[in-house]
């Protein structure tokens, strides 16, 4: 479906242009189409901007994230859009492939681009990076599911924010170990290397066009990590830097705190806390966390809400105790003598009313257990 919204005729400075849902699993990039659109354009343009979104939209893309940037402009850039729309993105419609890591329901590609005179409001954002959006109105729009993601991204306000340095690759994915360990000890990259295996974080493993991306906490240490990273890279054919809201945690809504009333540990290592706090056996220190927790624990937690389940990202143990017969004073712990009847040595059989003995209990992980970097959502916040 092609869709255009008539707005009335009037001169601005700026305007703000989304895209969305152009790859699929079996390649393509939004990115790259992007960025081959904005070398496209007739006048200039901000910072592209790279917004991920809520992890389980039902029809998001491979790497879930939607694009926009804010244009310096006037209405003529409509018809320049229209016909670079039907030219060089309606026909990526309809690309679909199946997933051998996923059980979910993949769908066609469906293309998506808004263009705002005003900049949507903040709250479209929010709704689409915490939950299920939909379609919001004004301005122009072309396409399809892909307008939802493309004006949530025009919605972002970008302050909290990462970058990140992406560059798409000629043929062959190839990046030296020299220019990946230069980079990786560069102060302000991040998420480079998992840390246990000591595998480069930096390029992805599918079909999909790009080379390498490369995250940094300022745009100036992504563009320098970029240059280094071509310069040891098989041919690039460019590279852009984008504002995003990666490690944001922007998709969780806050940090509660609860007591452990129930714990159920399944075949293979998933851990279900109160019914509806999970823990994935894949999410290493995290996981072996709340396979130590004990009813009546205490904890505070972040994580996803889907389907009625806590997908759980952040888990800190905020008081655990241990209750023991006491010590006696010839060294040898005390046992029971029977329902309320106290305690005695076995040893030298001195007597005690005190049966219990509270102690605090010290967790295998002192303060915030998180996934491994490499099982972490784009999303995911260092806490």
């Amino acid at each position: 479906m092609r869709m255009m919204m008539v707005m009335n005729s009037t001169r601005c400075d700026n305007m703000w242009l989304g895209l969305d849902d152009t790859d699929s699993l079996d390649g393509g990039c939004t990115t790259l189409v992007f960025h081959q659109m904005l070398e496209a354009l007739p006048c200039s343009h901000g910072e592209p901007r790279l917004t991920r979104l809520w992890p389980f939209a039902a029809q998001r893309t491979r790497g879930n994230a939607s694009l926009s940037v804010e244009l310096y402009c006037d209405e003529t850039i409509i018809q320049w859009l229209d016909e670079y729309w039907m030219d060089n993105i309606a026909p990526l419609k309809g690309e679909i492939s199946d997933s051998i890591h996923s059980e979910r329901k993949q769908y066609p590609s469906d293309p998506g681009m808004t263009l705002f005179i005003e900049k949507p409001e903040e709250i479209n954002y929010w709704n689409a990076v915490r939950g299920e959006a939909s379609f919001i109105d004004g301005g122009h729009q072309w396409g399809g599911q892909g307008r939802i993601g493309a004006a949530a991204s025009c919605a972002w306000s970008g302050d909290t924010a990462t970058w990140e340095g992406i560059a798409w690759r000629k043929n062959e994915r190839s990046v030296s170990e020299e220019s990946l360990t230069i980079v990786d000890e560069m102060e302000g990259t991040f998420l480079c290397r998992d840390p246990r295996t000591n595998r480069g974080l930096i390029a992805p493993r599918g079909p999909c066009p790009v080379m390498f991306g490369v995250r940094a906490t300022s745009p100036d240490v992504a563009l320098e990590a970029t240059k280094e990273l071509i310069r040891g890279s098989a041919e690039t054919t460019g590279f852009r830097i984008f504002r995003t809201n990666q490690a944001s945690g922007d998709h969780i809504e806050g940090v509660f705190e609860t007591t452990v009333e129930s714990k159920e540990i399944l075949n293979g290592g998933h851990v279900i806390l109160n019914e509806n706090i999970l823990a994935f056996s894949e999410s290493g220190d995290l996981n072996k966390l709340a396979q130590w927790l004990e009813i009546g624990d205490s904890f505070e937690y972040c994580g996803l809400e889907y389907e009625g389940d806590i997908h759980l990202e952040g888990l800190r143990v905020t008081k655990s105790q241990s209750f023991d017969r006491p010590i006696c004073e010839c060294g040898s712990r005390m046992k029971s003598m029977g329902k309320e009847q106290g305690v005695r040595c076995p040893k030298c059989k001195t007597r005690s009313s005190e049966v219990w003995v509270e102690s605090e209990r010290t967790p295998p992980i002192l303060g915030w257990a998180q996934p491994h970097v490499d099982k972490r959502r784009h999303l995911a916040k260092t806490l």
